[in-house]
């Protein structure tokens, strides 16, 4: 019984302590520069990620292209994600450190591939390492 009492006791300190400190060091932390941002696209609902070259090292980020298989646009099913509303995406990456979502239709998934209906061109590259941190970085979680 006396040890039961220790650790109770114990554990409420931890919890007091800790309650104690709540948010002083949180609410002084700055990132003074941040590996990830978005910007802000006119006409579109979904953001450019912009990850910094240290980023895409720490992410180890992959793309492959998009590619055509008779009248199907074919990625890798890596690539594709479903956002909470149910639609499916992958993200394009137009230049070097950036990211854009697009909407794709998919037909039917074989294997590691997905072949599309719709999406970005065939050439196009997409992410197929990394989706659920630029994910994260869109969503703003973590931040």
């Amino acid at each position: 019984m006396p040890r039961l009492r220790r650790a109770a006791a114990g554990l409420i300190t931890v919890l007091l302590v800790s309650s104690a400190c709540g948010g002083t060091v949180t609410d002084k932390y700055k990132v003074s520069h941040e590996p990830a941002h978005i910007e802000e696209v006119a006409g579109s609902d979904h953001p450019r990620i912009v990850l910094e070259p240290e980023a895409l090292k720490r992410i180890a980020l992959e793309t492959k292209p998009v590619e055509k298989s008779a009248n199907l646009l074919v990625v890798p099913s890596a690539a594709v994600f479903v956002d909470p509303k149910g639609k499916w995406w992958v993200y394009t990456n137009p230049e070097t450190g950036v990211f854009i979502r697009h909407e794709i239709k998919i037909q039917r998934q074989a294997g590691d591939l997905a072949y599309l209906l719709s999406g970005p061109a065939a050439g196009t590259k997409v992410a197929t390492v990394g989706v659920p941190s630029l994910y994260g970085v869109e969503e703003e979680i973590g931040h």
